[in-house]
C-alpha cells in the first residue's frame, strides 16, 4: 500500500472512531444512561425498567461504549469507567449541550456545504434551538477557565459597577458578586426565555443584580457609569460595521479608565505551547457559523486588535485561555 493511502485509511479510521464516541455519547445523555449506569447495570436490567426499548440497538450501544473506554464489564454488568464517569460529572458544565450541537447541527449544516458554495441554496438561519438554548449552555464549558481570570482581574482593578452584554444565564455576575460584596452587576439578555431562567436565578441577591431582557443597542443607562463591560462569546454575532458600533456604545457606558472584556474563540491561532496541538475545533466552529445568514465566523487576532484600536481603547492586552482555544482581549477607555 502506498503511503499516502496508508496515511488516509488511518485517517479515516480515526474519524470513524471519533463520530462514533459523539454519537454514543450524545445518545447516552439522550437516554439519561450515563446517570443510570453510575451504580452498574446488566442489559436485562435496563431493558425491564424500558419495556419499550431496542434490545438489538442497545446491545450495540452497550458494546460501542465498551470499546470506546466509556464503559467496563464485570459479573455480567456495565459500569462507567474513569472517562464514563467524568461525561456524567461534568455534563452541567455544557458537555451535554456541545454533544447534542455537534451531532443535530454541525452535521446536517456541514452536509449542505458543497450547495452553498455553489449558491444553489441560501445560507440557513441559525437554527432557533442552537440560538436559544444550546449556545448559552454549552458556554457552561468555558466557566472553569473563565472565572479564575475574572475573578483576579476584579480585584486587580476594583470593579464595582460591571455590565454583562449577552450575560446567558448570569453565571459569571453572580459569581462576581458572591466574591466581591460592593459589586453590582446588569446583565444583558436578548433571548427572552434565557432571561428569565438568568433572572429567576439572580433573586437571591438582593437586587445587587438586574437582568435586562433587551438588544444591547436598545439598551439606555446613565453614561459613564461602568467599571467593566464583559462581552463573552458573542462578538462573532456582529458583522465588523456593528462590532463598531457596539465598541463605541460600551465606551460610552464605561467610566473614564473602564474596561471593556471580550472573550471569543480564533480562526489562525498559534498552535505552540498547546496542551492539544491542533487549532481545528475553532476553525470548524467558524466554518459552521459561516454557512448561516449574518456571520462571517470568528474574527482572527489581528482584526481583534484593529477593532479596538480603531474605536479608541487604549492600553489593549490579550490573554490566551487554557487550550489557547479562547482569548481574552481587555482594553480601556482612555481617562480623557
Amino acid at each position: 500500500m502506498e503511503i499516502g493511502m496508508l496515511a488516509l485509511f488511518g485517517k479515516t479510521v480515526t474519524l470513524m472512531e471519533s463520530l462514533g464516541f459523539m454519537w454514543i455519547v450524545h445518545t447516552g445523555f439522550e437516554l439519561r444512561l450515563w446517570e443510570r449506569l453510575l451504580k452498574g447495570a446488566s442489559k436485562e436490567q435496563i431493558l425491564a425498567e424500558n419495556s419499550n426499548w431496542d434490545s438489538l440497538l442497545l446491545d450495540h450501544w452497550l458494546e460501542q461504549a465498551r470499546i470506546q473506554d466509556l464503559l467496563v464489564f464485570k459479573n455480567g454488568n456495565y459500569q462507567l469507567s474513569k472517562i464514563g464517569k467524568a461525561i456524567c460529572d461534568y455534563r452541567d458544565y455544557g458537555l451535554e449541550a456541545m454533544y447534542k450541537e455537534f451531532v443535530l447541527h454541525w452535521g446536517p449544516c456541514f452536509a449542505k456545504v458543497p450547495d452553498l458554495i455553489r449558491r444553489k441554496i441560501p445560507r440557513d438561519q441559525l437554527d432557533r434551538e442552537m440560538e436559544n438554548e444550546l449556545i448559552s449552555r454549552a458556554s457552561k464549558a468555558s466557566e472553569p477557565f473563565v472565572w479564575p481570570l475574572l475573578r483576579g482581574k476584579c480585584e486587580k482593578d476594583h470593579w464595582l459597577k460591571v455590565l454583562d452584554a449577552g450575560c446567558g444565564e448570569a453565571v459569571f455576575l453572580r459569581r462576581l458578586v458572591e466574591e466581591f460584596p460592593n459589586l453590582k452587576g446588569v446583565g444583558l439578555e436578548i433571548n427572552p426565555s434565557v432571561a428569565h431562567r438568568a433572572a429567576a436565578q439572580s433573586e437571591s441577591y438582593q437586587e445587587r443584580i438586574r437582568i435586562v431582557a433587551t438588544d444591547v443597542f436598545e439598551f439606555t443607562d446613565t453614561l459613564g457609569s461602568y467599571d467593566c463591560c464583559l462581552l463573552n462569546n458573542n462578538i462573532y454575532y456582529f458583522s465588523h460595521e456593528k462590532r463598531v458600533e457596539l465598541l463605541n456604545l460600551i465606551k460610552g457606558l464605561l467610566a473614564p479608565g473602564g474596561q471593556i472584556g471580550i472573550l471569543t474563540a480564533l480562526r489562525g491561532v498559534n498552535a505552540s505551547f498547546q496542551l492539544f496541538n491542533t487549532h481545528i475545533p475553532q476553525n470548524l466552529m467558524s466554518f459552521f457559523l459561516s454557512c448561516h445568514e449574518g456571520f462571517a465566523g470568528l474574527p482572527l487576532e489581528k482584526e481583534m486588535l484593529d477593532l479596538l484600536d480603531q474605536t479608541g481603547f487604549t492600553e489593549i492586552e490579550t490573554i490566551p485561555l487554557p487550550f489557547k482555544v479562547s482569548h481574552y482581549f481587555f482594553a480601556k477607555k482612555p481617562l480623557a
